[in-house]
Parts: structure tokens; C-alpha cells; sequence
């Protein structure tokens, strides 16, 4: 069942290169944008396109396991011990992602790029039409959700397609396409990363002063000021990341707020009163073998392992009836490719909640974690989390240390509420803290970017990849920028690529 659904997957993404003359050819009773665009509601509409685009496998799961697979914590399955690697993710893991789309697993910069800019897109034509509408109830939320929409498209790119800021703040970011596109639309070049940071900040604070608290499925003024808080980390701007990440917590600090140790044990399902945004996945949008939770693992069966944790994937015993037995044919839920190593997996104390590596099959495969799970039988059926509590205890606790304060308080109450022992505020005990804390939800990389560190996985006796070790600020820790927009963007020259693929 597994290849079945992928095959139709690859066909899917191999329609998705065609012009959109061809997918998309108009038809003479088309509703015209005056009308798509004629009230707050039908507005609304048009905009849930955009968040649709930013929960599509082809945005959020390409680039959030991306993030991890590059780190040094997890890794892929190499396909050697029983379980395929089905190509997702494989060459992200041993870095060889190339600008070209063709074969599509080679090429995860395109879609990530092309979709992402859908979601810009959506967002412009939303600004622009109701900038200049009537008021009306809800426009200003409407307006609100439209650029902070806009506003976290561009920091998910810059963090992908650019260098960290604080290596060269003049150095190229993205496009910034701030006006709805068509054919015989200005080309653009790449913007510095100045100004990338300035109008994502602007975005995100537009939405900040003017989204409603009425959804966590929609952007509030909590989960845009985490997302500033996270921006202005990016830059070394740490008085600013404090300032946005105590808004984001309600300036609560001690625990309190945060999921408790049940439900963090219970697996990344629904969202509790840590979680300030995140993507409703359900029966009808969860995109099945290719969501989030498919990579990691589930396993909907008994099973045992011995004191080491090693359990015989032949004498798993399903839970379920013996026709669900049938259809699912293998004891695991989705793919289970992405793997984490024993050196990560042993820096969790016993009693601390998010040690969620239940067994493995093979030592040379990596352990599977449980931390992202599916409602019932349905794969993917999970909300993901985009801003949670706990990264704005992390921002803080950073902030603090690199300003000589109070950073060991803000650090405990996170750990004390995980289950763990508490350490000191140093710095490298709350990097440490977040490679912990963040696991899986896709921060690694973007960390190792913005802290200047080597890539290391040398280390870890499981990592098969050609690429074990980088150095700091590595060409190889930016995706290339799609060759489709290197040749049809005329404002673009080759020595606008980024450095790794230039030719």
C-alpha cells in the first residue's frame, strides 16, 4: 500500500511543473476576481487557499523533516534493514538536494519555493483587494491574517534559501513579492537580508495589532509575537526576541502554561493551552502517507523488546482486527524513516516526559520516537504545532544569558516541568535545552545557521550518510534557488544562485 500511494504522489508532483495554461484553463463562467474579492467572507475564503498551501506536504513536511534530517540528532533509515527508504527525504539527509526537479526527490527546493509563493501570493491578493474595500466586520482581522500569512512564508524561505543574518545582513535573502503576480508582472531580484527581516517583522507585527484571539488554527497576537520573538533570534537582536517572546507567554514564566507531562507523553495530536497556532489536520486535510507524523512513527500493534530497547518487528502483534491486520500489512504506520541516534536518545533522563524513543529494530537504523502520533487508524490525522509556549520559555532563557540575567529560572521551569533536572543557565545548557525541547518540529537547522556551529555527526556511528561533518556556516546549509526561476526571472543572473550550486 505504501508504494501505491506513492507513485500516485510522485505523478501528482510531476503535474505540478506544468504551465498553468495547461492544468487550469479558464472557462467562460469563471468567477472573476471583483467577485472572489466583493466581501470580507468571500475574501476569507481566498485566503484559507493560502494556509491550505501552507499545510500541504509539499511546504510544511519537505521542509520541516528537512531541517531535522540535515542536523545531527536524526537521521534517515538506509533502506538495508527491511524498511524502504521510499526516496522522501533521503537527499535531504546526505545533502544532495539539486536546483532541478527532475528526479522530484532530488529537487525539494522547487516545490518548497513554488509553494511557499502560493502562499505569498494568496496573501497580496488579499491585501490588495481589501486595502482599498469598504469596512466591514472582520475586514481588519482578515487584513491581519493576510500579512502575517505573508510575513511567516517569508521567514520560513529566508531561513531555508539564505545565509543567517548575523553572518552578513546585506547578504541576498528572497523575492520579496509584496503585489499580487501575473504574467506581465516587474521581475524581481533577491532582496538583502535586511530588508527580508524588515518586512517579514513588518508583516508579522501588522498581524500582531490587528488578528483576533478568535482561533489557534488562525494567527493571534500571541502566535505573532512568538513568531517576531523567533525573527528577531535570527538576527541577534535580543532584547527585541525578549521583549516579543514575553508577550507571546503572557510574561508567565513558571511552568504554568506549558502542556503537561501526560500530555506531552501522550504524543503530538491536538492542541492544549501550550500551543498558540497550529495546522488543523484532520480526515479530510490530512495529506495521509506524505504528513508529518507518516516519517516518524506509529505503531498501531504490541510489541516487546528486550532491556535494550531492540523489539522483532516479526513478532509485533496487531492491536487491531485481523482485516485492519491485512490492510495496513506491516506493523508501522505511514513510512517510519526518519530515525534518531542512540547518543540523543540516552541525553533524556528516565523521568523526563519527552524521552518518547519507544524501541528499534536495528542499532544500525537509529531509534523510532513517538512524539507525533494519529488520531485512531487515520495516518496524519494530528494537528502540528507551528508556535508552542516552550520555544518562547527557550527565547528568554537565551535572551537572558546573553544579557546577564536571569536566564537559570526560566530554564528550570521548563525543565522541572518536563520531568528532567534542572542545570545551569549557561548557554550551552539551553541550546542543548532546545535540541530537547523542539525535537522533530523542525528548528535544527535553522539553529545550527544562526548559531555558526559545525555540522558533527561523526560522532554517531549511525549517521551512513556521505556528509557526516560541516563546517560552521557551510554554503551547504542553504537550498539552491530553483533553476525554473534562475532561467525565466530575467532580474536574476547565475551569480545570483547560491554559492554551493553556482556553475
Amino acid at each position: 500500500m505504501k508504494k501505491t500511494i506513492y507513485i500516485v504522489l510522485v505523478a501528482l508532483s510531476g503535474l505540478l511543473s506544468c504551465s498553468k495554461e495547461t492544468l487550469n484553463p479558464v472557462p467562460s463562467n469563471a468567477v472573476s476576481d471583483t467577485q472572489i474579492f466583493s466581501s470580507v467572507e468571500s475574501a476569507q475564503t481566498a485566503l484559507n487557499g493560502g494556509f491550505a498551501w501552507m499545510g500541504n506536504h509539499l511546504t510544511i513536511t519537505l521542509s520541516t523533516i528537512m531541517a531535522e534530517v540535515m542536523g545531527e540528532d536524526a537521521l534517515m533509515t538506509s533502506g538495508n534493514f527491511g524498511i524502504d527508504t521510499y526516496n522522501w527525504n533521503l537527499y535531504s539527509y546526505t545533502y544532495s538536494q539539486v536546483p532541478e526537479d527532475d528526479p522530484w526527490w532530488f529537487g525539494y527546493s522547487n516545490y518548497i519555493w513554488q509553494y511557499d509563493y502560493k502562499i505569498v501570493d494568496a496573501a497580496n491578493n488579499v491585501i490588495a483587494a481589501m486595502e482599498e474595500a469598504e469596512e466591514a466586520t472582520g475586514k481588519e482581522n482578515l487584513l491581519g491574517q493576510a500579512y502575517a500569512l505573508r510575513g511567516l512564508a517569508f521567514l520560513n524561505m529566508v531561513r531555508l534559501f539564505a545565509p543567517t543574518y548575523t553572518l552578513n545582513p546585506e547578504s541576498p535573502g528572497i523575492i520579496l513579492r509584496i503585489t499580487p503576480a501575473d504574467a506581465s508582472s516587474e521581475h524581481l531580484g533577491r532582496a538583502s537580508l535586511r530588508e527580508c527581516y524588515k518586512r517579514i517583522l513588518d508583516d508579522l507585527d501588522y498581524g500582531r495589532q490587528h488578528c483576533s484571539n478568535a482561533s489557534k488554527t488562525y494567527f493571534t497576537p500571541k502566535s505573532c509575537a512568538l513568531f517576531m520573538a523567533r525573527a528577531y533570534l535570527d538576527m541577534g537582536d535580543f532584547p527585541n526576541a525578549k521583549k516579543y517572546a514575553e508577550e507571546a507567554a503572557s510574561n508567565t514564566f513558571d511552568g504554568s502554561n506549558l502542556m503537561s507531562w501526560d500530555e506531552y507523553q501522550a504524543g503530538f495530536t491536538d492542541p492544549n493551552v501550550e500551543w498558540l497556532m497550529s495546522f488543523n489536520y484532520n480526515q479530510t486535510t490530512s495529506r495521509l502517507y506524505a504528513s508529518i507524523p507518516s516519517f516518524y512513527y506509529l505503531a498501531k500493534a504490541s510489541y516487546t523488546a528486550d532491556a535494550d530497547g531492540k523489539a522483532d518487528p516479526d513478532t509485533m502483534e496487531y492491536l487491531d482486527t485481523a482485516e485492519e491486520a491485512d490492510y495496513f500489512e506491516e506493523p508501522l504506520y505511514g513510512y517510519s524513516t526518519v530515525r534518531w541516534t542512540r547518543r540523543f536518545r540516552d541525553s533524556f533522563e528516565d523521568t523526563d516526559c519527552r524521552k518518547l524513543f519507544p524501541f528499534y529494530f536495528y542499532a544500525e537504523d537509529g531509534w523510532f520516537t513517538s512524539k507525533f502520533g494519529h488520531r485512531d487508524l487515520y495516518i496524519g490525522d494530528a494537528d502540528f504545532p507551528l508556535a508552542r509556549i516552550a520555544e518562547a520559555y527557550l527565547i528568554k532563557a537565551e535572551c537572558e544569558a546573553q544579557g546577564g540575567g536571569d536566564a537559570k529560572s526560566v530554564l528550570n521551569a521548563l525543565q522541572v516541568a518536563r520531568g528532567a533536572t534542572p542545570t545551569d543557565g549557561s548557554l550551552e545548557n539551553i541550546y542543548y535545552e532546545r535540541r530537547k525541547e523542539l525535537y522533530g518540529e523542525g528548528f535544527r537547522l535553522y539553529d545550527i545557521k544562526r548559531l555558526h556551529q559545525p555540522l558533527v555527526r561523526s560522532a554517531d556511528p549511525e549517521h551512513w550518510a556521505t556528509v557526516k561533518d560541516l563546517p560552521a556556516d557551510s554554503p551547504r546549509f542553504m537550498l539552491p534557488i530553483p533553476q525554473v526561476e534562475m532561467l525565466y526571472n530575467k532580474a536574476l543572473t547565475s551569480a545570483d544562485q547560491n554559492e554551493y550550486w553556482r556553475k
